[in-house]
């Protein structure tokens, strides 16, 4: 049998976990829609959520029901060296289910009522835009950008359950 370190995946960086409410995501620069540039693919699916799973997560967020943890690279901007953007490497349905109500694109039903995030009560509003959003976070450095491949890895290494991704998907990859 191999060694522990033999089957373990062994990435360039350390993703550290973090913490930050809503809001500070409505005011980043993020990237959805991670583009692998040597693979000619994207790294994620489409948005497939329903409805009905897009208003399960918001109401989650109200009662506060453990929500997993997103993957984040901050990539340097390659248009202005002293920003970053935020790439999704896990958790787009997630944060952009959040974002999306945030900005008034769906609406939630609750005791019977439909309202929008702006028809909320302020407590339930603040609840919203205060709650808690766990991700790990890796910043990449100026001398070292981090490759399609790492990304790629990371991507595996965090889908290896729910709902599964497509094999043709994950196939186009390698």
């Amino acid at each position: 049998m191999k060694p522990i370190t033999e089957i373990q995946l062994q990435l360039s960086f350390i993703p550290h976990p973090m913490s930050s409410r809503l809001v500070y995501f409505v005011k980043r620069s993020i990237d959805l829609d991670i583009y692998l540039p040597t693979k000619g693919k994207y790294l994620q699916r489409d948005f497939v959520w329903s409805l009905a799973q897009k208003r399960e997560l918001i109401y989650s967020m109200l009662i506060g029901r453990h929500i997993p943890h997103c993957s984040i690279i901050n990539i340097i901007d390659p248009k202005n060296s002293n920003n970053t953007i935020s790439q999704v490497i896990d958790g787009k349905q997630r944060l952009s289910t959040m974002i999306s109500f945030l900005n008034n694109e769906f609406d939630i039903s609750l005791e019977g009522d439909d309202y929008f995030f702006n028809e909320l009560p302020n407590d339930y509003q603040m609840e919203i835009t205060h709650h808690s959003f766990n991700y790990y976070l890796v910043n990449e450095l100026h001398d070292s950008p981090i490759t399609d491949q790492e990304k790629i890895n990371w991507f595996k290494f965090i889908n290896f359950a729910g709902t599964p991704q497509d094999t043709e998907h994950f196939r186009q990859l390698e």
